[in-house]
C-alpha cells in the first residue's frame, strides 16, 4: 500500500492539501476503497498505472434493470489532472430485452432518459448524511482519458472541492482520510448513475 507523506516524509493518512490528491493519495484512497465497493456487492477493479506501484483509478460495472429494457453502465473513477481531484466518467450500453439488441448509449438526452437516476432513486440510494449534487448540466461527453478510442460521459468536477468542504468539518485539520475520501466522495456523485454503497 502507497503511503501519502508530508514534505517531510512523515507519512499521513490525509491528504497533503485537502481536499485536492496527488496521484500517490489517489492511488492509496483507490486501493483502500474497492474493498468497500466489494462489500456492497459492485463489481469493480483497479486501473493499474504506467507508473510503478500506483493506480490509475477503479472501473464500477452496475446494471440497472427495467421493465423493458436494461443499462449496463461502466464507471471509472479517475483523477483529473487539472483539478487534483476525482472525477466520474462512464459509459452506458442500453439493451432491449424483447429483441436482444444492444446500443451504446452515445446522446447526453438518452443518459438524463436511461442512466441517470430520478430524484426519487436518488434518495433511496444516497446516505442521507451527505449532501446531493444534482448532475442537471453537469454531464458533458468526451473521449476517455485512459481509453481513446472510447466515448464516454463525465461529471464535471467543478463543484467537487466545494462539496468536500463542506464534508469535512474542520477545513484546518482535514477528518476525512485516505481511508474514507472516495467513499464520501461516491456517496455524492455516484447515485447519480446508480452507483451506493453500504455503510
Amino acid at each position: 500500500m502507497i503511503q501519502s507523506s508530508v514534505p517531510d516524509g512523515i507519512p499521513t493518512e490525509h491528504a497533503i492539501n485537502f481536499p485536492f490528491l496527488t496521484l500517490a493519495e489517489f492511488s492509496e484512497a483507490c486501493e483502500r476503497f474497492l474493498p468497500r465497493l466489494h462489500h456492497s456487492g459492485i463489481t469493480s477493479r483497479l486501473l493499474p498505472s504506467t507508473e510503478k506501484d500506483l493506480f490509475d483509478g477503479i472501473e464500477v460495472t452496475t446494471v440497472r434493470e427495467h421493465h423493458a429494457f436494461t443499462v449496463i453502465t461502466k464507471a471509472f473513477v479517475l483523477l483529473s489532472p487539472i483539478y487534483s481531484l476525482p472525477v466520474l466518467y462512464f459509459s452506458s450500453t442500453y439493451t432491449n430485452l424483447q429483441t436482444g439488441e444492444s446500443t451504446p448509449i452515445t446522446l447526453v438526452e438518452d443518459v438524463y432518459r436511461y442512466v441517470v437516476a430520478s430524484p426519487s432513486q436518488i434518495s433511496i440510494l444516497k446516505n442521507p448524511t451527505i449532501p446531493a449534487v444534482s448532475a442537471s448540466g453537469a454531464i458533458s461527453q468526451c473521449e476517455h482519458p485512459l481509453y481513446h478510442d472510447l466515448l464516454c460521459f463525465y461529471i464535471h468536477p467543478c463543484r467537487t472541492s466545494d462539496v468536500m468542504n463542506t464534508l469535512n468539518a474542520d477545513p484546518e485539520k482535514p477528518g476525512i482520510t485516505l481511508q474514507s475520501y472516495l467513499a464520501l466522495w461516491i456517496g455524492v456523485v455516484g447515485p447519480t448513475v446508480g452507483i451506493a454503497i453500504r455503510e
